[in-house]
């Protein structure tokens, strides 16, 4: 049944949402900007843009946390006393052990990624319990970078306002994994997947009268995953207070239906949800911010009639002139502010970030944004953050992906199930491309606990929900159903999949991740909009698949660190291959030695050819995984595959994608001298191991393999500023050359050419012995919130202020003040270590320290020593911060 407004009398309006003005400031329910005026300023347009955050707050401080399943401890009168207090987002796995007693972290420090065919068994066994480390209690082993999982409980003592019309909500952004939630004793639900959002709604159980106690249990327990999870409520929570008529959770659904540099259109479908007991009228009012804070036009929809737990929508066009398009060069957010109105009072606001552009995918013009070409060079990323584990903190997912489009990254890969909301937030202020995923499995498991277990009853829920949080995100370019999917329906269970997310957004393409690799006929091609390969699928070529589907884009959305030439120059040469996404963009725990670099005979190399073709890949596959297995043995905890090292270092295969790509003219690096008789092989996933350093520990006159990466035509060496034997001018093959160079301390410098004319140069010199250290932060200053970090990059320099590019010292750290030190960690993927101490060895003449500012004004004191070299003190400024 419907009505109009005129059929309510006014007792109505406090169940609908009418709440006093002093009710509305001590909960933060309504929002601040529910006046009528319009605002004239910019700086009133950009407050008034943002005014609902009011109505939901963090959930994330003052919890409770204890390790291990206790019985009871969802009722309310459980005895938590002895409950260790925290603050959300955490995670377990990353933390020490309780029983782990060594401290032997030099046991592994060795800075070599050398490996041999198997483990040399004289050399001194790591230690197999430290940190968060244990080989014998880890169910998932190497996979999971040794590291437990198991059950835990978390509980929250609170009290909320409560009285007639208001409505509590619960959401968290994530749990890993099997989430049971209690309030006050009721079973409010389970969620099995840890990588989506979720929300209960906590009105009918709260207690008026005193603390209530929230309580969940989490099951990370067996076999469930191939990398690095983490365990816990490792995302935000978040409360949000309203009254009975209010916008749902996601309920704002923003389109750009015409995209224009003259006349835009933005379509605003608003969901409005009645929870009262009683029919309601209520109209909903847009309005559109640009990118400046000015209104650039409001619409406002008619009246609707809502019955008592029913859910109206009203859709809105907004016509914005000249608008500033959103584009990774020029990322303009607009802010759309959704008012429910009800008899000329505001009762309910969001507001949400969006960008005006338009996206074409096909098979002629590739991929096109605002009708312009681009070309993707992309990452895959998990969601782990290294020295912090699987915690999600703002500040980190910004630093990525700040890191990555320094790197020279325009796009990234959710690798494989859907990110957290700040990191799709970041993306959209920095103008990172997305290719936004949701499972890695589907019915059929890859591990025996995994989410297959739940998959036939959950995925519709956990694909909705996805859906439905990011699609106003225009970081999001295209969606991925799953990654490697064995599909044992013949097609059908993707097409029900893929029939699901069109009824839910129809401006973006569907793809499989890797679902186009094994053939050109293959299920998926029925229902997904872009082909997708792995691995110039599988060494095969993707040109034939593109032949018998001549209307698709492609993409390849997985390629090795050791065929980033290749893969660049056939997307650069095929206008319907839109680009690659290499693994991996970043270094991640688990799947641990997968990037291994072997230390093979003399030869290996030559007669492995071109790895990213047949035969040369299968010959680079035997070789691959006969070097120590699938990865490589403890103490090898992470993948070692990276661009970009643990703690958001450059790595090799960076320095060689940034000549192949023309972002550097020219990059020098020298090899890790290896056995005699021996080579490296950068084979797959593993890449050379080398440094830019011209410092080495070997005798005058050893020979140094020495690569030079420019995309220009020649390239040649000078040591001390003069020509020299074996330095003359080399035509670089896949914009590398490659020298052999006796070592004499000095300068050695790297000069590249095209067509005859100089395009650039580098020096490395060779450095004294470590002298001090030096602190460099990523942040000039901190807030009081607890999203914000600081990462203080640690140097071993010698006494001129220069790097030491393969310093080991061990580095011990002190934190005074406003503040605390959150995290240890080095890019070694085989330095087993706690990642909570206050030490950490140096890897590559650098160590990592994250601090995390307390809830209070004031300053942080970070200081870093080492026995024998000078020390040193960083002091950052915590000022109180203006967000929620």
């Amino acid at each position: 049944m419907t009505t109009t407004e005129e059929d309510h009398d006014g007792d109505d309006t406090t169940e609908l949402g009418r709440v006093t003005r002093r009710r509305a400031l001590q909960l933060g329910a309504i929002a601040a900007g529910a006046t009528l005026a319009q605002p004239t300023s910019a700086a009133a347009n950009a407050q008034a843009a943002t005014s609902s955050s009011a109505r939901e707050r963090s959930f994330d401080e003052g919890w409770l946390f204890r390790l291990g399943d206790l019985p009871g401890a969802e009722t309310p009168s459980f005895d938590d006393t002895p409950w260790r207090p925290l603050d959300l987002p955490h995670d377990w796995s990353i933390e020490d052990l309780s029983y782990a007693g060594s401290p032997d972290s030099g046991a592994t420090s060795d800075p070599s990624l050398l490996v041999l065919k198997d483990p040399d068994p004289t050399l001194p066994q790591p230690p197999q319990v430290i940190g968060p480390f244990d080989t014998q209690h880890s169910q998932n082993g190497g996979s999971t970078g040794y590291t437990v999982g198991g059950i835990a409980w978390y509980r929250k003592h609170f009290t909320t306002p409560t009285g007639e019309g208001l409505h509590t909500e619960l959401s968290f952004d994530g749990v890993y994994q099997n989430a049971d939630v209690w309030l006050n004793g009721i079973h409010l639900g389970f969620h099995p997947y840890g990588y989506t959002g979720f929300a209960y709604d906590l009105t009918p159980h709260l207690d008026p009268t005193g603390p209530n106690v929230l309580a969940v249990r989490v099951d990370n327990s067996g076999r469930n995953s191939r990398w690095y999870s983490g365990s816990g409520i490792y995302r935000h929570t978040w409360l949000t207070v309203t009254g009975a008529l209010r916008i749902p959770l996601w309920g704002v659904h923003v389109t750009t239906p015409v995209v224009d540099k003259g006349r835009s259109v933005v379509r605003v479908e608003v969901s409005v949800a009645n929870l009262g007991t009683r029919p309601a009228s209520a109209h909903v009012r847009v309005t559109v911010f640009g990118p400046d804070g000015n209104v650039v036009g409001v619409r406002q929809a008619p009246a609707q009639g809502i019955a008592a737990g029913a859910t109206a929508v009203s859709s809105l066009d907004v016509d914005v002139e000249r608008a500033a398009l959103w584009s990774p060069k020029s990322p303009s957010l607009h802010t759309a502010r959704a008012e429910v109105v009800v008899r000329g009072q505001v009762v309910d606001t969001v507001t949400t970030r969006f960008g005006i552009r338009s996206l074409v995918w096909n098979g002629q013009v590739g991929f096109l944004l605002n009708d312009e070409p681009v070309k993707i060079v992309g990452g895959c990323v998990h969601h782990d953050h290294g020295p912090l584990g699987a915690v999600a903190l703002d500040r980190s997912e910004e630093r990525r992906v700040e890191i990555l489009q320094e790197a020279g990254f325009n796009a990234l890969r959710t690798a494989h199930n859907p990110p957290t909301p700040a990191l799709l937030d970041a993306c959209d202020r920095l103008g990172m491309l997305v290719m936004d995923e949701f499972f890695d499995m589907w019915d059929t498991g890859k591990n025996p606990e995994d989410y297959s277990v739940y998959f036939a009853e959950w995925w519709e829920r956990d694909l909705t929900g996805t859906v439905l949080r990011d699609r106003n995100h225009p970081s999001v370019v295209i969606w991925s159903l799953g990654n490697e999917i064995t599909d044992a329906t013949n097609g059908v269970r993707g097409a029900q999949l893929a029939a699901k997310l069109r009824s839910l957004d129809l401006t973006r393409p569907i793809t499989l991740g890797g679902g186009s690799t094994f053939s050109a006929d293959d299920p998926s091609w029925s229902y997904v909009d872009v082909g997708d390969v792995h691995y110039n699928a599988n060494g095969k070529g993707y040109g034939p698949m593109h032949d018998a589907h001549p209307e698709r884009a492609m993409t390849q959305s997985e390629g090795f660190p050791a065929t980033i030439h290749q893969d660049t120059t056939f997307v650069d040469d095929n206008a319907w291959a839109v680009g690659s996404w290499v693994w991996a963009a970043w270094d991640y725990l688990g799947e641990s030695g997968i990037g291994k670099t072997p230390m093979a005979p003399e030869g290996t190399a030559a007669g492995i050819g071109d790895q990213s073709v047949m035969p040369g890949w299968s010959i680079a596959r035997t070789l691959h995984h006969s070097w120590g297995g699938f990865g490589y043995p403890y103490p090898y905890f992470q993948g070692n595959c990276g661009d970009i090292d643990l703690i958001g270092s450059r790595k090799p295969q960076n320095h060689w994608r940034s000549a192949v790509s023309g972002l550097s003219q020219v990059e020098l690096l020298v090899e890790r001298p290896t056995l005699p008789g021996t080579e490296q092989v950068a084979v797959w996933w593993g890449y050379f191991d080398e440094l830019a350093s011209w410092t080495w520990d070997v005798e005058p006159g050893h020979p140094m393999t020495v690569h030079v990466y420019t995309s220009g035509d020649s390239a040649r060496l000078l040591l001390d500023g003069a020509e020299f034997p074996g330095g003359s001018a080399t035509t670089p093959e896949r914009a590398m050359a490659t020298f052999t160079v006796p070592y004499a301390q000095g300068e050695l410098t790297a000069v590249a050419s095209r067509d005859g004319r100089e395009i650039g140069r580098t020096t490395l010199t060779t450095v004294g012995a470590p002298a001090a250290l030096r602190l460099v932060s990523d942040v000039p200053h901190l807030t009081t919130s607890r999203d914000d970090l600081a990462h203080v990059r640690v140097d071993v320099v010698d006494r001129h202020g220069r790097l030491v590019p393969d310093a080991t010292v061990p580095v011990t750290f002190r934190v005074t003040g406003a503040g605390e030190l959150a995290a240890v960690g080095n890019g070694n993927p085989h330095n087993v270590d706690s990642f909570r101490q206050p030490r950490r060895h140096t890897w590559h003449g650098r160590t990592l320290a994250i601090l995390r500012p307390a809830k209070r004004p004031g300053r942080v004191t970070l200081t870093a020593s080492t026995p024998g070299l000078r020390s040193t003190t960083s002091v950052l400024t915590v000022r109180q911060s203006s967000g929620r």
